[in-house]
């Protein structure tokens, strides 16, 4: 078992991927869907992060936007779970980059980065606080 947290985000979507997106990350994060009541363009994913609201909106037929860093205790294992759950690499040439990051994709596209979080080249303050607020998964 490994450990991952999320920062902030909202992530905008296309109407025709939003439930395969919203799965996808429910399951990536740990999250229950929670559709709030009159509000059909938000998906709320409740309990994704104990310091923020994660909401992917539907914005139609607009673009696809935000970007975000998942951190991780374990980069190999948080690839293969997300990759499990439909996600694909984009750009894994900074895995062996001091920053120790991967691009990655979720199933509508959207690219975001999966990051080494007890790099020793990452500043203490934010090690100590990945130890603080991630949460394990399986």
């Amino acid at each position: 078992m490994h450990r991952t947290l999320l920062s902030t985000f909202i992530i905008d979507v296309p109407s025709d991927t939003q439930e395969a997106v919203t799965n996808f990350w429910a399951g990536a994060l740990d999250a229950e869907v929670v559709h709030p009541r009159g509000v059909r363009d938000y998906h709320i994913l409740e309990g994704a992060s104990d310091d923020f609201r994660v909401v992917v909106q539907d914005v139609h037929s607009g673009q696809a936007g935000v970007h975000f860093d998942i951190h991780t205790d374990d980069l190999d294992a948080e690839v293969d779970r997300l990759k499990g759950l439909g996600a694909t690499m984009v750009d894994d040439s900074f895995v062996d980059h001091p920053g120790k990051w991967v691009i990655m994709a979720d199933p509508a596209g959207k690219e975001f980065c999966v990051v080494y979080a007890l790099n020793p080249l990452r500043p203490q303050a934010d090690r100590d606080a990945f130890e603080r607020k991630a949460k394990p998964v399986s």
